[in-house]
């Protein structure tokens, strides 16, 4: 295929992925995206608590090894819009401190500041259509009681890439968190972002096309011209957006690396896929002698400076059939329906630190498998 056919080949359609090939398009370049995955169905599949949670029927099923050298399978997903199709419709901004230094918690500075990055904060909230929501009257008086105990907490609005139309359809209000949306309400870089690359003229975007290696011209490794895929297309563009995520981008370029030599002149080369970073996630859920009535929940977000990188957030609607799937298969129906009726829940999330040690190593398994070499005892102040 012709080099010249696209000014830039982007690899990955998530959400780095789609907001590169956005600007590159706007700027009137042409642009292919290349994903490994397919678009996903529209056929109410993807709001069905069974085939979603119950059968993980959308899920990467790749499996990795742990730092321990035990399998798992990544929470990946490998379709158009990568998981901005299936997160929680939070879209926040950063805070000030978060790009600075924090030794005591093992935080590295950013290159950039808060500042050079709010008017791209602010043009993508325009893009995704951010909003803010009123809180329902069972949330708002958690709130209260919160917030009367003096502890430290307070509230905000969260932010969150929901449509208002989510309030007039039940189904959609009550599996926006964690489902991917089949009538549109939740912004995802498939339709806010991706439409246009697709509309526009000599850009293009072709899915179910995994890239295997990344290839240059001749006689200079340190420039890439192309790529090549699984289908034994070769791709080439003068510009290659290797926006594949944290655990497919690392292992893609280290592959590259080692077979053009690069990974033992290239002083950064061992960085590639090092200082490994994730969320410290845990679920808490509260519950009560009565039924909760609220639908769309996750309309606030909880902060205490005691907690610097740490926030809390309601879960979006529980009920029993969701509560099932993260229950004992033997737990009866009726009480699983009636612990979810009276269930709420939060979404406690901790910002981890940095170390060198926590990485992505492609191939490192038993069996050639990836390896996410990650432990949370290396990095203690994001534990407590």
């Amino acid at each position: 295929m012709s080099g010249r056919e696209f000014d830039a080949i982007v690899i990955g359609s998530g959400a780095g992925g789609a907001a590169t090939a956005f600007s590159l398009v706007k700027g009137g370049k042409r642009v292919l995206v290349l994903e490994k995955g397919g678009r996903l169905p529209r056929d109410s599949s993807t709001l069905d608590v069974r085939q979603v949670l119950g059968e993980d029927r959308f899920n990467n099923t790749q499996s990795w090894i742990d730092s321990r050298g035990r399998p798992f399978i990544p929470g990946e997903y490998y379709n158009l819009g990568g998981k901005t199709k299936w997160y929680g419709a939070a879209l926040l901004r950063f805070s000030p401190h978060e790009f600075e230094a924090d030794a005591a918690h093992q935080c590295l500075p950013w290159p950039i500041r808060y500042e050079d990055l709010a008017p791209y904060y602010a043009q993508a909230e325009r893009l995704l259509g951010v909003r803010t929501f009123d809180c329902e009257p069972e949330l708002q008086r958690l709130m209260e009681r919160i917030s009367a105990t003096q502890s430290g907490w307070r509230h905000e609005p969260l932010p969150l890439g929901l449509r208002p139309e989510i309030l007039s359809d039940a189904r959609e209000a009550k599996h926006f968190d964690g489902f991917a949306s089949v009538g549109g309400y939740k912004a995802d870089a498939e339709r806010d972002l991706l439409a246009a690359v697709e509309a526009a003229l000599g850009s293009n975007v072709r899915t179910h096309c995994e890239v295997m290696g990344l290839s240059h011209g001749a006689g200079d490794p340190t420039t890439l011209t192309g790529v090549d895929c699984s289908d034994g297309n070769h791709y080439s563009a003068p510009l290659i957006v290797l926006a594949a995520g944290a655990m497919t981008s690392p292992r893609l370029l280290q592959n590259y690396l080692e077979h053009t030599g690069l990974a033992a002149t290239l002083p950064a080369a061992a960085l590639v896929g090092a200082h490994f970073k994730m969320h410290v996630n845990s679920a808490l859920l509260t519950f009560s002698l009565l039924k909760w009535h609220d639908t769309l929940r996750k309309t606030a977000i909880f902060f205490n400076d005691d907690f610097p990188h740490s926030s809390v957030q309601p879960l979006g609607w529980l009920d029993g059939e969701i509560l099932a799937t993260q229950l004992p298969a033997a737990m009866p129906g009726f009480l699983s329906r009636a612990l979810g009726a009276r269930a709420y829940g939060f979404f406690v999330t901790t910002e981890d630190g940095s170390d060198e040690h926590n990485r992505i190593v492609d191939g490192a398994g038993p069996r050639g498998e990836s390896h996410m070499d990650y432990d949370l005892s290396r990095l203690a102040p994001a534990q407590t």
